[in-house]
């Protein structure tokens, strides 16, 4: 199943849930009415109205009821909006209330750094931005969740267990089932569950309440309070079974998505066994949360084991049957052996006091990235769609670490110099223009950042210029440490910069949308200003021809290039303008905007037009290898980490930048 069969499908569970949810509203809301109904009959009516049938009665009373009904529905519904909100400060929110401690991109310990190095490979070798990640210290089960509303809000958290029990291989295993959530869209999901279940969950928590003896009803003596707490019983117990319900329809949902997540894990590590021994292991030990409520998360754990009524309520498949879909002949008797040989070692993997953690522990030699990129190749014959929301490689990404210089590697890792490594890739070469912009930067951030951005520019200098994109990616959780305020001003600032250029670059322009696209799920962001209205066909005829004006010096071959792209799509209008006019960036915007609307299989349409107007030449120049990056980004379809990202550097290079690597860790 291909990356936009996978969102499409994530698109039917949605629909699925909302029905059944609303139905599941509707059953508790009429319930609730049924027993206000038959306490105001019992209580508040005359013996008179007795005489009638329950029918007549409430139908007389219809407007009563109808209140009531829609009062429950509201309360749910606000319930649920409630804890929608609560959760939407995105993933890294989400982990720091279930005790998460973020892991800083400047720790020396072993088992964080290992832990910070794996999912950042998987990150790059996606094209997803880097996530948060975080630790459960207290929590000694082997565990992770994945959690945000988008991938640029996401967070990645494992637990203390994991860090200590899994060796490399089993935690990539287990990232790659995190990062499977992500690129399938499970995670707006999981937070879609949580918010619905939590509206019906509400009304037992009323019914509860009502159930404990207040101080006021007290003093009136138990004839006035036991009316008040049999009602609360009665609303407890329909709460409790609309709860039931929602999480009947929660666990369904969870164990399709969990085997999804382990099928992904193992197309994107290419080793089933990595996955089967990290199952192994916690089938040995145990994944359970201790110090954090995992009732309510149950659904977005790598691990949850919850028993009875055969496993109706559990959100995860059986760990054997988990594994024997990775190890058809797995006997279940070897988990007993495991156990012994587990209790028998008892050590924490972690390394040798003194030993410092190096940023590139374990990573491949390029070499052997080359032979994998010549494998994966995104400028091949095949569509580079066909592995959107895949990993090329893990060991890609283990290769762009240790392609980067030093200092570009640490800043971008860095809080304070992030923000000057975005703003050093908006600069000039051309010496003219270098010199105005240096002023702008000197006024606005004073002379000694001025100098440390130009400083790094010079170091951008040595970087293949296909890395550019990705860099900003891995510079990402970084950013997202500063105030919103200040990110604002650094997307500004960074306008101003390239404004200064009289030849504007489509990579400048590129470099605004990308970091706009990202900057704009950080909680507190103003939200980007609304762009004018496009019909659909109008969208996609504006983008094919930006596409093809950028691609094409002559005009002609650029009116070929647009109408391969359009034979994709049909009946698109020729553009009006002149075709060599649309060489302007900022054209993208609305059309993008309209288009990110469309659905998974309309998206694959878009991006195929546009590979076709890019691949009319038969070649992919850098510009338009950026171009696509950011078009399938900004639709929500990240591509792979491909062919031409990675330039062999000097063995000289690469073992001064590994001397000082090690001088700033130590």
């Amino acid at each position: 199943m291909d990356f936009f069969e996978r969102q499409e499908r994530a698109r039917r569970t949605t629909r699925f849930l909302v029905v059944a949810f609303a139905l599941s509203f509707a059953a508790v809301a009429l319930a609730t009415t049924a027993l206000v109904a038959f306490v105001v009959r019992f209580y508040m009516a005359d013996q008179s109205s007795f005489e009638q049938s329950f029918g007549e009665w409430a139908a007389a009373h219809a407007g009563l009821l109808s209140a009531v009904a829609l009062a429950t529905l509201a309360v749910m519904t606000l319930a649920s909006v409630y804890r929608a909100v609560t959760l939407s400060d995105g993933g890294a929110e989400v982990a720091r209330m279930l005790g998460g401690s973020e892991v800083s991109s400047d720790t020396t310990d072993f088992a964080r750094k290992r832990l910070l190095n794996i999912v950042e490979e998987m990150a790059i070798a996606s094209g997803l931005p880097m996530p948060d990640v975080f630790v459960l210290e207290r929590e000694h089960g082997i565990n992770a969740f994945a959690a945000g509303l988008s991938p640029s809000d996401a967070a990645i958290a494992v637990t203390r267990g994991a860090l200590e029990q899994l060796d490399r291989a089993e935690l990539q295993g287990v990232i790659a089932h995190e990062v499977g959530h992500i690129l399938n869209g499970d995670m707006r999901l999981n937070h879609r569950l949580i918010g619905f279940s939590f509206g019906i969950l509400v009304l037992s928590l009323l019914g509860r309440a009502l159930m404990r003896p207040s101080p006021g009803r007290r003093s009136r003596g138990r004839s006035g309070d036991l009316p008040v707490m049999l009602f609360g019983l009665a609303l407890y117990l329909i709460g409790s079974i609309g709860l039931l319900a929602s999480r009947l329809i929660k666990a369904a949902v969870s164990r399709e998505r969990e085997r999804l997540a382990d099928a992904s894990a193992v197309q994107f590590t290419r080793d089933p066994s990595s996955l089967a021994a990290a199952l192994k292991k916690i089938a040995a030990i145990g994944s359970r949360l201790t110090w954090a409520d995992s009732e309510e998360i149950a659904h977005m754990l790598f691990e949850h084991r919850r028993r009875g009524l055969g496993g109706l309520f559990a959100t995860h498949p059986p760990l054997v049957e988990r594994i024997r879909a990775l190890e058809p002949h797995f006997d279940p008797k070897e988990l007993v052996r495991l156990r012994v040989a587990l209790d028998a070692a008892h050590a924490p993997r972690t390394t040798p006091a003194g030993t410092s953690a190096s940023s590139h522990e374990q990573a491949p030699t390029l070499a052997l990235s080359l032979r994998q990129l010549a494998d994966d190749t995104m400028v091949a014959d095949g569509s580079p769609l066909e592995h959107a929301g895949e990993l090329g490689s893990p060991e890609l990404g283990a290769a762009l670490r240790e392609d980067l210089p030093a200092e570009i590697y640490d800043a971008a890792h860095s809080r304070e110099s992030s923000l000057l490594l975005v703003l050093a890739l908006a600069l000039s070469a051309d010496p003219v223009v270098l010199a105005a912009q240096r002023g702008l930067l000197e006024a606005q951030l004073g002379a000694r950042r001025a100098a440390r951005c130009e400083a790094l520019r010079a170091e951008l200098e040595r970087l293949d210029p296909t890395l550019r994109l990705p860099l900003l990616e891995l510079a990402l959780p970084a950013l997202k440490q500063r105030p919103p305020s200040e990110l604002e001003y650094l997307f500004e600032l960074a306008g101003k910069i390239a404004a200064l250029n009289p030849r504007p670059r489509l990579f400048d322009h590129l470099l605004l949308r990308m970091l706009a696209a990202q900057l704009a799920a950080f909680p507190g962001r103003r939200a980007a200003p609304t762009t004018p209205k496009l019909s659909t066909q109008a969208a996609c005829a504006t983008l094919l021809a930006v596409v093809a004006a950028y691609g094409h010096d002559d005009a002609d071959a650029a009116m070929a290039a647009y109408r391969a792209g359009a034979a994709r799509i049909g009946n698109l209008p020729m553009p009006a303008d002149r075709i060599e006019s649309l060489r302007d960036a900022s054209r993208l915007d609305a059309p993008l905007a309209r288009l990110a609307a469309l659905g998974p299989r309309d998206k694959r349409k878009v991006l195929d037009a546009v590979l076709a107007a890019i691949r009319h030449d038969t070649r992919i120049g850098l510009e338009e290898l950026e171009l696509l990056r950011v078009i399938a980004a900004a639709l929500g379809c990240p591509l792979p980490w491909g062919a031409g990202l990675v330039r062999r550097r000097s063995g000289g290079e690469r073992e001064a930048d590994s001397e000082r690597r090690a001088a700033n860790l130590s």
